[in-house]
């Protein structure tokens, strides 16, 4: 937990970031995971790279890179936004207005908030949020091998 929130701190402090192709080998989402993060020299020149082909997250000061993270992506048919962006909301304990699931007395199944199922709508929890782009986002998740988010950036927690 304490390496996540450095790790949106990092994210946070990098103002604008963008969307790349950079070249490094794929981190396994299982087990243990623990990442090395280097503070910046000048905060205001720190950016995030997201790689959405090798699935990486990496925050560079210039050539610098200060920690390198595996992250997952969004699927082809609700890809992640390509672009250059800056962080312009964080929420600690956000929950998912879209996706998530009904609870009906003791069962739970999984819905979309705008479902005819019945039941009390509860949304996935997505730690840590950072907003980039309207209900796009930096959270905490389980980081699978192969894209699987509905277009957000889901790191580890």
């Amino acid at each position: 937990m304490r390496m996540l929130k450095r790790s949106v701190f990092l994210l946070a402090l990098c103002g604008p970031f963008i969307f790349t192709s950079c070249e490094t080998s794929r981190v396994a989402s299982g087990g243990p995971y623990h990442v090395t993060a280097y503070k910046p020299n000048d905060p205001s020149k720190v950016v995030v790279k997201v790689s959405l082909s090798k699935q990486n997250v990496y925050v560079m000061e210039g050539d610098r890179c200060l920690m390198a993270v595996a992250c997952s992506v969004g699927i082809p048919s609700k890809p992640t936004p390509r672009g250059n962006f800056t962080i312009y909301r964080k929420e600690e304990d956000k929950r998912s207005g879209s996706y998530g699931f009904r609870v009906q007395g003791n069962q739970v199944v999984p819905a979309e908030a705008g479902s005819n199922i019945s039941g009390r709508y509860v949304g996935y929890p997505m730690g840590f949020w950072c907003e980039f782009s309207p209900a796009y986002g930096f959270h905490q998740g389980f980081v699978h091998p192969v894209p699987r988010t509905h277009g957000c950036i889901r790191l580890k927690g």
